[in-house]
């Protein structure tokens, strides 16, 4: 029974002011957002989200953005924005003590939560790419907070910079600057992937990125799971507009609400695009 026959409280819109601005380069942005306490707790998980628009923009324009940090007690967010067009560059350009309209919280920004939320005392691998970054911080927070030994593959991608090195430096976790579309960061890749004490393995970056781990893991190290970033298309975000939706062996799917088995959605997505 669906919430007892009740109609779910929809998710609020709320101002938000700019408490800090970082321009990491002419590609990356890091906006440190004030938001209700209670929403920075919810927001606080692998895989959450938030829809972002200028205060002076229409509705149409919100932009589905994935949190970076979560601080409940001081009750701010960070998000990572990588400007590529006329929305990403009014967001990017709000200013500190300027306001923006947020809407959330969303938490399907990711498939396999339940690997990554249920991996205790063991050892994690992930793999960050480009903007991918950003959502990558919340799950090594959790696999730490599991009690798991986390090691980071980290991969500037097209934003041209690994933004997220001062968090893990902080962390004082082990990672690795590599680049993935060369030899040598395969090779590398390819060897921690062995590692037969790694259990679990995070990828966040685009699907081709997602399938070339698995396929390393099957052939190298079968038995560890596998979580990865969610790089479909969002638009709403409730489930109703359908522009999410995919289908799997002949069920649709809408991906902005439903988790998925990540190796059919993978197969899905290469074979069909």
């Amino acid at each position: 029974m669906w919430a007892g026959y009740k109609a779910k409280a929809t998710r609020s819109t709320v101002f938000s002011k700019v408490v800090k601005r970082e321009e990491i380069n002419d590609e990356v942005i890091v906006l440190t957002l004030k938001v209700p306490n209670k929403m920075a707790r919810d927001l606080n998980e692998p895989g959450s989200f938030v829809f972002i628009r200028g205060y002076l923009s229409p509705s149409f324009f919100d932009t589905p953005m994935s949190v970076m940090w979560a601080d409940e007690v001081e009750g701010i967010i960070k998000i990572a924005v990588q400007v590529t067009g006329p929305k990403t560059k009014l967001i990017a350009n709000a200013k500190e003590g300027q306001e923006v309209y947020i809407r959330g919280p969303y938490w399907n920004g990711m498939f396999g939560h339940r690997y990554i939320k249920g991996t205790h005392n063991s050892k994690a691998l992930v793999v960050l790419r480009g903007i991918a970054q950003a959502p990558g911080v919340i799950v090594i927070l959790k696999l730490i907070q599991n009690k798991n030994k986390v090691i980071v593959l980290l991969d500037k991608g097209k934003v041209k910079a690994n933004f997220i090195k001062d968090y893990l430096e902080k962390l004082d976790i082990a990672f690795v600057e590599i680049d993935l579309l060369t030899e040598e960061g395969q090779r590398i890749l390819k060897e921690f992937i062995k590692d037969k004490e790694i259990t679990v393995v995070y990828s966040g970056g685009s699907d081709e990125q997602h399938l070339n781990i698995l396929e390393y893991l099957d052939t190298y190290n079968s038995e560890a799971y596998l979580a990865v970033s969610n790089n479909n298309k969002i638009c709403c975000g409730e489930g109703i507009c359908g522009s999410c939706e995919i289908e799997i062996e002949g069920q649709k799917m809408r991906t902005c609400k439903v988790q998925v088995d990540i190796r059919k959605a993978l197969e899905r997505k290469m074979l069909r695009g």
